[in-house]
């Protein structure tokens, strides 16, 4: 996953591109990159690491006086590859550098960005202008999705301008913002907010249809709609990567995580067993796309909700981890808890997921040496059965070898396999589907149905080595 940012602007572009980048930070922490253009120039920089080292003091080295477009990523690739985005290509006319949040399969070792830069390289030199270039392109990967943006010059006419791109299915967000004079793109609404809250002018704004081409240069804005959208929008945007404070296809994430809050209370009947008022009950977020699930569990109960568990945010994500042992070690750094808030309580823990089930397993056996005196555990999300198809294989998921079983024989048999945790409940792919409040044909619900809207099949049916996750 990748946050993506563009800007054309001819009032300190270079500094709005760094601010709207802080704003997708969350969406990879790996590798950071600018790339600005204006006149007849393009210099990129970027780096391992978070945005903060790799472009706050370096880039007032590369600042020109032409720079009106700019492009930026916060990437949650591999920083050990010795390719890092953005990635510029050259021809004899153009230069052109681009960054994505997406994936394209059968890629082999090769970035994301290195096979569609290379396509749309390849039909720049061969005549054809941008907008048709990357229609083929699109035409050609047609398993593949990103959400792009780029900066492209063209040296003949010293003239730059700023492309965003998203593909056919839109399974990753891109959102638009503009005035007169300038536009912006982001792979969020938020950063967005956070800039006009500083005082930049907003005339309109609205999120980057599937299948469509913004493109912004002096002569002006000019939208395309490539190919035909076939939508396919990512359902754990809003469980999990998106920001709460973000809206994505007209829908805001903290609404649907209280929504999925509050779903999962109706689903298990938890009122009769928790339903407040009661002082030897409190709800729990694991931080932070918890949060928003904790309010409409505690709302939907009538019980406390606080803080009980601290996350370290600098030690990333946890769960990618492939070492169960170090998984867990890191899990132990990453989590501290508040012992007044659950000690001598019932706690009832809100979290997205559970993927391995190591980080829930190490959270809850906290809780209780300080002493909560038991504890549950709200799932958000649907079990997850497969792993998405921009990961590599993982035969260790909690809820694999139990797909097929009730949501409640799910809970228990996952329950049963972690010791510290005395319940866990679920919410089905149809409380997920209602809560975000989109038609389920515009989904993609791959992980948690095995229906994926790329090729338009079931998932291969996995080959667990045993029946019980690995933790």
């Amino acid at each position: 996953m990748q946050g993506v940012v563009g800007v054309y602007s001819g009032d300190n572009a270079i500094q709005k591109a760094l601010n709207n980048l802080y704003g997708v930070q969350h969406r990879g922490q790996e590798s950071a990159g600018m790339t600005a253009a204006g006149g007849n120039s393009m210099r990129t920089w970027k780096g391992k690491g978070l945005v903060s080292n790799v472009c706050r003091d370096l880039f007032r080295s590369f600042m020109h006086p032409d720079d009106y477009v700019v492009i930026g990523c916060a990437s949650g690739e591999n920083a050990d590859k010795i390719a890092l985005p953005p990635l510029e290509y050259e021809s004899d006319r153009f230069k052109f550098s681009l960054a994505l949040d997406g994936h394209v399969q059968n890629r082999g070792s090769r970035l994301n960005e290195e096979v569609v830069g290379s396509l749309i390289m390849e039909k720049l030199r061969g005549g054809t202008g941008i907008e048709v270039a990357i229609r083929e392109t699109m035409r050609e990967l047609p398993n593949a999705y990103f959400s792009m943006v780029a900066a492209l010059l063209d040296k003949d006419e010293r003239r730059s301008e700023l492309v965003a791109a998203r593909d056919a299915h839109g399974v990753r967000p891109l959102y638009l913002a503009m005035n007169e004079d300038e536009l912006f793109v982001a792979s969020e609404s938020a950063p967005i907010d956070v800039m006009e809250s500083m005082g930049q002018g907003i005339e309109q704004r609205q999120d980057i249809a599937p299948g469509s081409l913004v493109r912004r240069s002096d002569e002006g804005l000019t939208e395309r709609k490539l190919v035909e959208p076939q939508h396919a929008h990512c359902a754990f945007e809003w469980v999990y990567f998106g920001r709460p404070d973000s809206v994505m296809e007209g829908r805001n994430v903290h609404s649907v995580r209280k929504r999925l809050g509050q779903a999962l209370v109706e689903t298990h009947s938890l009122r009769a067993a928790y339903g407040g008022p009661r002082k030897d009950v409190v709800v729990i977020p694991i931080p932070d796309s918890g949060r928003s699930v904790c309010v409409g569990v505690a709302e939907a109960l009538g019980v406390t909700a606080d803080e009980g568990v601290i996350k370290n945010a600098y030690l990333g994500r946890t769960y990618i981890i492939d070492d169960p042992e170090f998984r867990r070690i890191a899990s132990d750094l990453k989590h501290n808890t508040i012992r007044d808030t659950v000690r001598g309580k019932k706690v009832i823990i809100t979290d997205d997921s559970i993927v391995r089930g190591t980080v829930s397993e190490s959270v809850a056996k906290n809780l209780i040496k300080v002493g909560a005196e038991e504890v549950d555990y709200l799932v958000s999300y649907a079990p997850i059965y497969y792993p998405c198809f921009s990961d590599p294989p993982d035969k260790h998921l909690a809820a694999a070898p139990y797909e097929g079983c009730s949501l409640a024989e799910i809970g228990e048999l996952v329950a049963h396999s972690l010791p510290s945790i005395k319940e866990v409940r679920y919410n089905s792919p149809e409380n997920v589907i209602d809560a975000i409040g989109l038609p389920r044909e515009r989904l993609c619900t791959y992980c948690i149905t095995g229906e994926n809207p790329l090729v338009k099949t079931r998932a291969p049916e996995i080959t667990m080595h045993d029946s019980s996750p690995e933790d």
